[in-house]
């Protein structure tokens, strides 16, 4: 699909202004929205802002915390019984922009990247994402991020939470098949599958998605005025150059 006639530097006249923006790419997890997002904010020559790295930097944190609970079932009742004690500012979570604005996601200090990306922390990301101070949290760190520069955010509820007032709002989304397949490929090119197959993926992410959808609060939705962009049969780019293509009719 790449259209040659699509040329990131028409859209220097926003890069180049003061003013700090922020694009929103919402959708469900494997929808390709945090690789298209990195790929994008490296085009303009901006920050890529990964919500859900956020979320999972927090759920090591309280793994770390509280102690790894033989399965995520038990994770989620010691964690709901020990939120009294159990707060987001105590986990020593932060996240910091490296020297070529890659978002760096540390505890205490430590670089934690590629910890947090383990099939035991997504198992356990829904009971830190569900609830209302975790979720704050992560909202504050990326709208503190947004005053200091103009962000790409990737995430489930950007466009209609987090900056409900950005004129630039995108929902990407993909079949549940073509996101289990995707997100395999992922952990088997990291050496990280565990022997998982891509029907298991494909339940976890369909139950995952119903969460996600019926959530009191931080719900996934497509934001008012978002555009629907469906990359099941997309490759990354060829998504990058149809936001590319809408961004520069908005700009």
């Amino acid at each position: 699909m790449g259209d040659s006639s699509v040329r990131p530097w028409k859209l220097m006249r926003l890069m180049d202004s003061n003013e700090k923006y922020v694009i929103a790419l919402d959708g469900p997890a494997g929808s390709g929205k945090s690789s298209v997002a990195g790929i994008l904010a490296r085009k303009l020559g901006c920050i890529h802002a990964d919500s859900g790295a956020m979320y999972r930097l927090l759920t090591l944190a309280a793994m770390r915390q509280l102690g790894e609970a033989a399965d995520h079932t038990a994770f989620g009742t010691l964690f709901q019984s020990s939120l009294d004690q159990l707060t987001p500012a105590d986990l020593g979570c932060s996240v910091q922009l490296g020297d070529k604005g890659q978002q760096i996601n540390c505890i205490n200090g430590q670089d934690v990247g590629e910890q947090i990306r383990t099939l035991a922390v997504t198992a356990r990301i829904r009971y830190i994402a569900s609830e209302r101070s975790f979720r704050d949290q992560v909202n504050q760190m990326l709208r503190d991020l947004a005053q200091e520069t103009s962000l790409i955010v990737d995430g489930r509820d950007i466009g209609s939470i987090v900056f409900p007032d950005t004129a630039w709002k995108f929902y990407l989304d993909a079949s549940a098949r073509v996101r289990a397949r995707r997100r395999l490929l992922e952990l088997r090119e990291k050496g990280k599958d565990q022997g998982i197959s891509a029907a298991e993926l494909e339940a976890q992410i369909e139950e995952r998605d119903a969460e996600d959808r019926t959530r009191p609060f931080g719900a996934l939705q497509i934001a008012p005025g978002a555009k629907l962009i469906d990359t099941s049969s997309m490759s990354r780019n060829d998504v990058v150059q149809v936001l590319l293509s809408h961004l520069q009719i908005k700009f």
